[in-house]
């Protein structure tokens, strides 16, 4: 059902990226693409990763105040993200090489709370099932975030369409997600409490120390190439950069997602008792992603320079080139991290925490590299994907070997 949803927007966004490439600049995606590298640093961090919990938890009662506790971090850390902007934003966003972006400043504190707010929400629907508002949010989504680009950028908006489509395709849909809590389930906000949110922080206490900086790590790695490239070769090249990795995503990537999402529901679910059970479950999940992704992958990889001209104009042709590069690391992703969730399921949160510390290091190593050769942006892109890839075929392999440890010992 979820990746129903995830499929029409899709399509949705497939069908109308032709219209959006014509009416924004390379120079506007430029802006977009640093905005949304910056949110995807700090973005993760809303809840602290406690809202991993939510799915996991004992029981509804237990879970309810985890939802309290990641509701409470939200809050403060969004005010803390507002004082920090008015306070240092200029040359906080100047040091990020992120100029472009002091006009819009602000909208980073509202995209950094209604995405953690959908976050929360989408942790708690899957914990309750509850697959068919999921997949009403991805509709609502791709609808209202395309209309907001196609609608601001008719109006000669600029930039600011971007990144408000953004804001919309990421939180659109809280309020599906939450009518069901508010409706039937009230009852278990009642049970939320000041012992209980002082409980989950305890119980619950490897996620922020583990997970959450393990998936900032993640966050700065993959969004890092951005603000450099931004930095290095300059708006235009960002933009065309940030455009390629959108469309390349976003048969895999959004796919994916779904998919994994999908997953951590079920194997969340069997938890600990069934491990062989959740072996069989990747094992078949990541068939499946190799025969979905291998299409993508070939049509990028053959085909990328001419189809992004022919598709979305001539100006973006030099995105294609980028999009053969990138595709590769798409399809990497989408086979081999839907998995990664065993790291949270099995509380092997500090395994997850080295890999991504591993994927930095590289993402450093590469980007100092470039800087001291001279690398043009194909060579750089080329070199961050292999890195990233491996990344994520070792992300596999020590997933699968936690598994065989937890079959293991339940025998």
């Amino acid at each position: 059902m979820i990746v129903g949803g995830t499929a029409f927007a899709q399509v949705l966004s497939s069908l109308l990226s032709p219209i959006i490439s014509r009416i924004y600049t390379p120079e506007d995606f430029g802006v977009l693409t640093v905005y949304s590298a910056i949110l995807g640093m700090i973005s993760l961090l809303g809840a602290f990763s406690y809202n991993s919990a939510i799915p996991i938890a004992e029981n509804d009662e237990k879970a309810a105040n985890v939802l309290g506790l990641c509701l409470l971090i939200l809050c403060i850390s969004t005010v803390s993200l507002a004082l920090l902007l008015f306070l240092v934003g200029k040359p906080l966003l100047s040091m990020l090489n992120a100029e472009q972006l002091l006009n819009y400043r602000y909208l980073l504190v509202i995209g950094f709370f209604l995405t953690g707010l959908y976050t929360v929400l989408m942790s708690w629907a899957f914990r309750k099932r509850n697959f068919k508002a999921i997949t009403k949010t991805k509709f609502t989504q791709s609808i209202t975030g395309n209309s907001v680009k196609l609608g601001l950028g008719f109006l000669n908006s600029g930039a600011i369409g971007l990144v408000f489509g953004r804001i919309f395709s990421e939180s659109a849909g809280i309020s599906t997600l939450a009518a069901p809590l508010i409706r039937r389930e009230k009852h278990l906000l009642h049970n939320i409490s000041k012992d209980g949110i002082r409980w989950a922080a305890k119980r619950y206490v490897k996620f922020p120390l583990f997970s959450a900086p393990g998936l900032l790590l993640v966050s700065v790695s993959s969004q890092l190439p951005s603000i450099f490239i931004n930095s290095i070769y300059g708006a235009q090249v960002i933009g065309l950069y940030g455009f390629a990795f959108s469309i390349v995503y976003l048969p895999m990537g959004l796919v994916g997602k779904a998919i994994q999402d999908v997953f951590y529901g079920e194997a969340a679910r069997i938890g600990r008792s069934n491990p062989g059970r959740v072996k069989e479950l990747s094992n078949k999940l990541l068939k499946r992603l190799i025969f979905i992704g291998s299409i993508p992958l070939a049509a990028f990889v053959l085909f990328g320079p001419v189809m992004f001209s022919f598709v979305f104009g001539s100006n973006w042709f030099q995105a294609g080139e980028y999009a053969r590069i990138l595709s590769i690391q798409a399809f990497m992703y989408l086979i081999f991290h839907p998995i990664s969730t065993v790291f949270n399921i099995f509380e092997r949160q500090s395994t997850f925490l080295i890999l991504n510390v591993i994927k930095l290091i590289l993402a450093f190593a590469i980007l100092g590299l470039t800087v001291v050769l001279s690398l043009n942006s194909f060579m750089a892109i080329t070199l961050l994907t292999v890195a990233f890839s491996f990344v994520e075929l070792l992300k596999f392999i020590l997933a699968q070997r936690i598994l065989d440890i937890a079959i293991r010992d339940k025998q």
